[in-house]
């Protein structure tokens, strides 16, 4: 699935020049590498997920555990060994237990990674911790991502800046990343067939304060500390119907009706967490 680089990346924020983040990237591996001289921590685990899938929210509430250490895209610039990088991140964090996030988009955007299924099997022989995340509804998913651009902003963790009541969905863009949500949905599956995995889905065990307190205590048990009491400072961005959040909405609906692939998604519209 190795396509342009453009082609690859819904999230706007990771849009930027090829070379600049070259550079970026191999200062950070040096520099991690002079550092790396430390023990690997006792745990070690990834968080595999698409961006808008609640995956910021998994990162700063595990980083609330007194021995985890979660850093965020650590791939979102090219490596020039991306398995040693990693390998060495983790050596320099000072927790019992470390973990990142990366997306299948950054293991073959911006690493070039054609055997992602390789790479996981890599990571999980070397003694990582897989953590899936995924959102069911890919609707839903593709207004996260247009609703975050048009505020400005990805995440909100305080009071922050005004905030859009309503925003539009050009057909064009829904077309676009329904289809590429869907196929790298499909790709990570593939990816992971085989491996052992826990498997978290947005609207199943994220939406709700009450899941989330389920959720955090199996992921600590997946990645092997004691449990603690975590907590994150993020909100949800917006909490409304689809019907209510789009200024087209039957314009969309209409659309997903003509498409029977996605019609499903419009089944339930309840409030929908952004």
């Amino acid at each position: 699935m190795i396509r342009p680089r453009h082609a690859l990346i819904p999230e706007a924020y990771e849009d930027r020049p090829f070379y600049s983040r070259l550079v970026k990237g191999a200062r950070e591996e040096v520099k991690i590498a002079l550092k790396a001289r430390h023990l690997p921590p006792a745990r070690k685990f990834v968080i595999f997920a698409q961006g808008r899938t609640g995956s910021t929210l998994l990162t700063s509430t595990l980083n609330s555990h007194p021995l985890i250490r979660c850093d965020d895209e650590i791939l979102i610039v090219p490596r020039a060994r991306p398995l040693s990088f990693i390998e060495m991140s983790a050596r320099v964090a000072p927790a019992e237990a470390y973990g990142f996030h990366v997306k299948i988009t950054q293991l073959l955007a911006w690493q070039r990674i054609r055997d992602v299924a390789g790479f996981l099997a890599h990571m999980e022989g070397a003694g990582w911790t897989i953590l899936y995340l995924r959102r069911e509804n890919i609707l839903r998913h593709v207004v996260s991502n247009v609703f975050a651009e048009a505020a400005g902003g990805y995440h909100i963790s305080g009071e922050g800046r005004a905030r859009p009541d309503r925003i539009t969905l050009p057909l064009d863009r829904l077309a676009y990343e329904m289809r590429l949500r869907t196929e790298l949905g499909e790709a990570e599956r593939a990816a992971l067939k085989g491996r052992a995995h826990t498997a978290l889905v947005y609207e199943r065990d994220l939406q709700t304060s009450e899941q989330q307190t389920e959720t955090f205590v199996r992921l600590q048990d997946a990645i092997g500390v004691p449990h603690a009491n975590l907590s994150s400072g993020l909100r949800k961005m917006v909490v409304k119907t689809l019907a209510e959040l789009l200024t087209n909405y039957d314009e969309v609906a209409d659309w997903m009706r003509r498409n029977p692939d996605y019609t499903y998604h419009l089944e339930d519209d309840i409030p929908c967490p952004a």
